[in-house]
């Protein structure tokens, strides 16, 4: 390497080692980073060349973290006693903590939307967000590969879902059913061709570990959900979107939050207030179902009332499958289709 070229490149050496060796639990010294320089670049550097390089990194605003420290020593050409001073301590505030870091990485682990290929890349490039001793553990983060089917074109979809609400403009989709050979078949036509769809995308969100778009079907007058993984052969179209207040159930906007709770696994009917009553001590999982959206009223019999608005649709598939602890109360309508479940599972066990 040309001397001069070396020079100038010492300041990008001086970074990329900060980055992959320092943390807030792992620091440097000036002569550790120039002994990293030697060893790795084959660089020869002194102290104070590091010094230099670290204060144009810290005066161009990267987040170099340090302790300067002040000592004295014999100037050997006049023998009179001077100080200067040195950065010790030094590390690299990387943008996201070690525990944040392994937030995000729980969340894909465990995602059952994102191809096993795209999951574990992911996983790789988010390690390298932190130094080398965080990649270190990562050897203790396995990923696992889904039984479930994937589709391919889910991040392809995602991409142009992104640029269509974006721009306010129209997709058209294939959208698709597993059938029993695992394999994605598309939804067919009376005359049983391939049915294309023309949809009103507004916002995408997660939920339960799916990934689900929040859209209009240009056909209907309704909102409706469907699921990103389940879209195949997307199209951007060059026709605006149909603005929300003109999809009924979204006139007054899309508040996210209160749209995910009412409309509970995503079901998108008309929400209703419904009671249900528990015993006291499944207050923590209804929380955990419902979070804040629940009010709860303590009963004279000790048991608990829950009332929150939500899909009908939803809750009474909720009702069904918690039917141990959980009595709908109201509205009567909903407690007849949970009675009807209900009978339909006694019949299928011969009760």
């Amino acid at each position: 390497m040309p001397q001069e070229t070396g020079k100038k490149i010492i300041i990008l050496y001086i970074l990329q080692i900060l980055r992959k060796y320092t943390d807030a639990d792992h620091t440097m010294t000036q002569q550790q980073i120039a002994e990293k320089l030697r060893s790795e670049y084959g660089l020869e550097v002194n102290r104070s060349t590091v010094k230099r390089n670290i204060s144009d990194l810290l005066e161009a605003g990267y987040d170099i973290q340090y302790t300067e420290v002040t000592r004295g020593f014999t100037n050997k050409k006049t023998g009179e006693k001077e100080e200067n001073s040195i950065f010790t301590d030094l590390y690299y505030e990387h943008d996201f903590t070690e525990a944040e870091l392994h937030m995000i990485i729980d969340g894909l682990l465990f995602s059952r939307s994102v191809p096993y290929k795209h999951r574990k890349q992911l996983i790789d490039k988010l390690g390298k967000l932190s130094g080398s001793y965080f990649n270190q553990r990562m050897n203790h983060v396995h990923c696992m590969s889904s039984d479930a089917p994937q589709n391919p074109e889910l991040f392809y979809t995602i991409d142009v879902l992104d640029e269509a609400i974006t721009e306010g403009k129209q997709v058209r989709i294939t959208y698709n059913q597993y059938g029993t050979d695992f394999g994605l078949h598309p939804t067919l036509n009376e005359d049983g061709t391939v049915k294309r769809q023309t949809l009103n995308p507004y916002q995408m969100v997660a939920n339960e570990g799916r990934y689900y778009l929040i859209c209009n079907n240009d056909h209907y007058s309704t909102v409706s959900n469907y699921r990103i993984d389940r879209i195949t052969e997307i199209e951007l179209l060059d026709t605006p979107a149909k603005p929300k207040n003109q999809v009924e159930g979204l006139e007054n906007g899309l508040n996210l939050q209160d749209y995910v709770y009412q409309n509970l696994n995503m079901f998108t009917d008309e929400p209703a207030d419904t009671e249900f009553i528990i015993e006291k001590r499944y207050v923590s999982l209804i929380i955990d179902f419902f979070g804040r959206h629940v009010s709860f009223h303590e009963r004279e019999d000790g048991t608990v009332s829950c009332r929150l608005k939500v899909s009908v649709t939803a809750m009474k598939h909720w009702a069904a499958e918690h039917a141990n602890i959980a009595r709908v109360v109201s509205p009567a309508s909903l407690v007849e289709e949970i009675r009807t479940e209900i009978r339909k599972a006694n019949a299928l066990y011969g009760l």
